[in-house]
């Protein structure tokens, strides 16, 4: 299970002829504010003199599965002391760490020397190809304990990723190119697993043996939060909905899948007569992250959103226009996590509208209907270029509520920080995801440790 607490492994490094007792209660100054923001620290509380107490510690922070390595020159140390060593950890994520000097510091009898050590060791390690993030700043201080944070945070997310299954069932939704992917080029650049086993049909197969009385205790729970229109009652939708809920969550914990897509254009639109418009919602409430038409570059951008927000946020997928009058519309044709609504606005289970299925007739499905509460979001995509290689187009906003453009969708007006026609020249496909809050500053970290060109401004 994903922890909300990225983990911090510390290396102390000392020449053995200046120990570096002040360097030592610095950094624990820093640990003590690093835990305050969430931080989960292992540090074995002293300095280390040799590349074998180095190398040993190392080997014994491995043990706790860290997300990061934070390593400090407390003072000078020859660089082949601590940087021999760290081939132990040359494809984790390290971050490097050095003290500036300080007249006041000096003042007090205090000339460190970490500055003169962590600028040949920065050198060092670039020539000899080693993924790391370099600051110089004292780790107590507010914007040093905030950058530390995001390199943690962002460091995890691309750790957890590589032992991440996300579920496919079915494929390209109506031949849509933004559903096209490749899934090897996704393993190599992101480590993430796309478990194509199951199809339409098992899970058709499944919702056949859901029993009576779970759908009932759904049904009855929905009828006290939502707002139920008999229409989808009268037609089945509802009942057919909620068995396809309960059979992609016993899919989900078989698979071990923290997300999951669908091709809901036109097997289950037309020939099952039943989206998976509320299905999907639902799940999204509950952390297991879902696109629909095959979408696995906007489940891949939505579950980047969700582990670097900690997963607190809500969350949204949908489709993107751009408007004449300036910024852009969003709705969708059904997926619309209730969470993404007013507060204590009841959501309205709207009969899915016939123009869905193949042949505009013989629809069925429900759709959550509701004002979007307004706010700030963070909106991006994850696609591919011309020679296979990821990007990441992201920037800051603001969404705010609309009228519904038809059918009772959900709609809202985005409106980008960066310019108009920026985010419109950069759209990369129809569909986007936007999360509640600003999570900026972690995706430049998620792209810097991946080496992914990031679009924004």
């Amino acid at each position: 299970m994903f922890s909300s607490k990225p983990k911090l492994g510390i290396i102390l490094a000392s020449h053995t002829r200046e120990p570096s007792g002040f360097s030592l209660d610095l950094l624990n100054r820093g640990i003590e504010a690093f835990k305050k923001v969430n931080i989960e620290v292992y540090f074995n509380n002293k300095y280390l003199n040799t590349d074998k107490e180095i190398r040993d510690e190392l080997t014994n922070l491995k043990k706790y599965d860290v997300d990061a390595y934070l390593v400090l020159p407390g003072n000078w140390i020859e660089p082949p002391v601590l940087c021999h060593p760290l081939e132990e950890i040359r494809n984790e994520n390290i971050l490097l760490l050095g003290f500036p000097e300080s007249l006041e510091l000096i003042k007090k009898g205090h000339f460190l020397g970490s500055n003169s050590a962590f600028t040949v060791l920065r050198n060092a390690m670039n020539q000899m190809g080693f993924r790391f993030k370099a600051i110089q700043k004292f780790p107590d201080k507010k914007d040093c304990i905030k950058e530390i944070y995001n390199f943690v945070r962002a460091a995890a997310v691309v750790k957890d990723l590589r032992r991440t299954k996300l579920g496919l069932i079915g494929y390209c939704s109506m031949g849509i190119y933004t559903a096209c992917f490749d899934q090897l080029k996704i393993r190599k650049v992101f480590g993430t697993e796309i478990d194509t086993s199951a199809d339409s049909y098992i899970l058709y197969m499944q919702m056949l043996e859901v029993c009576e009385e779970e759908i009932n205790n759904i049904i009855n729970k929905l009828s006290k939060k939502c707002i139920i229109n008999e229409e989808i009652v009268r037609n089945g939708s509802l009942e057919k909905s909620i068995r396809m809920y309960i059979a992609l969550k016993k899919m989900i914990t078989e698979g071990n899948w923290a997300g999951l897509t669908v091709k809901c254009q036109h097997e289950f639109s037309t020939y099952l007569r039943c989206t998976a418009c509320l299905p999907l919602s639902l799940l999204t409430d509950e952390g297991i992250m879902c696109t629909d038409e095959g979408d696995i570059h906007s489940l891949l951008t939505m579950t980047v959103f969700q582990k670097l927000s900690e997963g607190n946020d809500a969350i949204y997928f949908g489709d993107i226009y751009k408007l004449e009058e300036g910024g852009f519309l969003m709705d969708h044709c059904g997926l619309s996590p209730h969470s993404c609504a007013k507060p204590d606005e009841k959501v309205s289970l709207l009969p899915q509208n016939p123009r869905i299925s193949k042949d505009g007739k013989t629809t069925g499905g429900v759709i959550s209907s509701y004002a979007f509460k307004e706010g700030s979001v963070t909106i991006g995509r994850i696609e591919n270029d011309v020679s296979g290689n990821y990007f990441f187009h992201f920037c800051k906003g603001y969404v705010k509520p609309t009228d519904s453009v038809a059918y009772g969708w959900s709609t809202l007006i985005f409106t980008p920080n960066e310019d108009n026609e920026f985010f419109a020249d950069n759209q990369l496909a129809n569909h986007y995801i936007f999360i509640y809050g600003n999570i900026e500053s972690k995706l430049q970290e998620f792209c810097s440790l991946l080496s992914l060109k990031s679009i924004n401004r």
